[in-house]
């Protein structure tokens, strides 16, 4: 599902831009199960590339491949980095429960806040497993459904109405795919962040 015209005004902004830089993505690094040494890394929902400029900075990222499912902000994200990173970066407009890549093709898949918007998303969850390499991990943060419950949510955002998650559904979903969670989640302001490992 595409964001609406104000989560996309959201999105992009300098604003976002920086608390997920500052404060979203260090944390998520910090409950990382096993260093990360110069990961391949597929980036889900990519947004104009703010993610991906992460992936190579705070993650160490040596490739990325990122897609996003509105060709717009694909576009977005191809003007702002395309040069910077040139052939160190694949990006491409792809749906998150059919992504076009080869079975075990990264160590390191990346979320932050995207799932949530996904009607089918426990078959994004199985193909980040099918993606990832045995021991890769899949780092996330999200949106829980109490939270897209609130009025503020319902007034200004768009979401899939059915089968909507909390984090322990979310781990759930994990687990049963064979993406290990443990004691590596938490939870903050309503939101959920954590980090699973491929076994």
């Amino acid at each position: 599902m595409k964001l609406n015209w104000f989560e996309t005004l959201l999105m992009n902004n300098p604003i976002r831009a920086s608390i997920q830089r500052y404060y979203e993505a260090p944390r998520l690094l910090r409950l990382a199960p096993a260093p990360l040494n110069d990961p391949r890394t597929l980036v889900v929902g990519c947004g104009q590339g703010v993610d991906i400029e992460m992936a190579f900075d705070i993650f160490k990222s040596v490739s990325v491949a990122a897609f996003d499912l509105d060709p717009a902000q694909v576009s977005r994200a191809q003007k702002r980095l395309g040069e910077k990173y040139d052939k160190s970066l694949e990006l491409l407009v792809a749906d998150a429960t059919d992504i076009p890549f080869d079975d075990e093709s990264f160590d390191l898949v990346l979320d932050f806040g995207i799932i949530h918007h996904i009607p089918r998303w426990r078959k994004c969850i199985a193909e980040i497993r099918r993606l990832l390499k045995p021991g890769g991990q899949f780092l996330f943060e999200e949106v829980p459904k109490t939270k897209l419950d609130t009025l503020r949510y319902r007034i200004f955002t768009e979401h899939p109405k059915e089968d909507r998650f909390n984090d322990d559904d979310f781990r759930i979903a994990c687990e049963q795919e064979g993406l290990q969670i443990e004691d590596r989640i938490e939870r903050f302001c309503g939101y959920f962040r954590g980090a699973a490992i491929k076994r």
